[in-house]
């Protein structure tokens, strides 16, 4: 492979190696490192460009996390689908994955002198593939947003429901309340008397005193 086709697949590496650390597979370089068989140094290398990750290392990783990925991935033939997973989801929806596929383009010749045209050239089969790795991130980053703020409508819907219960029962309450008031008003309002002087009319044995 090329000196550019090598540098793309640091590039497509380093996804990889976003994606492990994204869901905790390994939570540091040195971890990651000891799992892939390769030293500290070496994976610090490749992360940092001053090294070209070998196909042996990249089989090595994909072993090490029970061949999650998919190792045309790595060899540019399938910028598209990094993970296996992926491979099984466009074949279930394949008119989804048209969005990504480029379309073969008739062969051009450019200028001898048009280093412009070479360069552009060189850019977008070094960017595209990145893109469309890092669209697969994307698209499951914003899932897992939807279902938080899902969780996070049903929690608020739950509170409402409880605040109008609570005042339901604070109002029957109150009502409760007004009742027993009433009902110990209407017992009073029953003796024309006050209460002693009721009793004392009431017992025979106090009639001839008040006579």
């Amino acid at each position: 492979m090329g000196q550019i086709d090598k540098k793309l697949k640091n590039q497509l590496f380093k996804v990889a190696v976003d994606y492990i650390y994204q869901e905790h597979l390994a939570d540091s370089q040195g971890e990651l490192a000891k799992k892939i068989g390769i030293s500290d140094s070496a994976l610090s290398r490749i992360m940092n460009d001053k090294k070209f990750v070998g196909d042996d290392t990249l089989r090595k990783m994909n072993e090490a996390f029970g061949g999650i990925f998919n190792m045309a991935y790595f060899r540019g033939e399938d910028p598209q689908c990094m993970l296996m997973e992926d491979l099984l989801y466009y074949k279930q929806h394949p008119e989804e994955r048209l969005v990504f596929e480029q379309k073969p383009q008739e062969p051009t010749q450019p200028l001898p002198n048009d280093n412009t045209f070479m360069m552009s050239k060189v850019f977008e089969s070094f960017v595209k593939p990145i893109e469309a790795a890092h669209a697969q991130t994307v698209a499951a980053l914003n899932q897992q947003i939807a279902e938080k703020q899902s969780r996070i409508d049903d929690l608020e819907r739950a509170i409402a429901d409880k605040d109008t219960i609570i005042r339901a029962r604070e109002s029957r309450i109150l009502e409760l309340e007004r009742r027993i008031a009433q009902l110990n008003s209407d017992d009073l309002s029953k003796y024309p008397y006050a209460i002693g002087v009721a009793e004392e009319r009431t017992n025979p044995q106090n009639q001839n005193i008040l006579k």
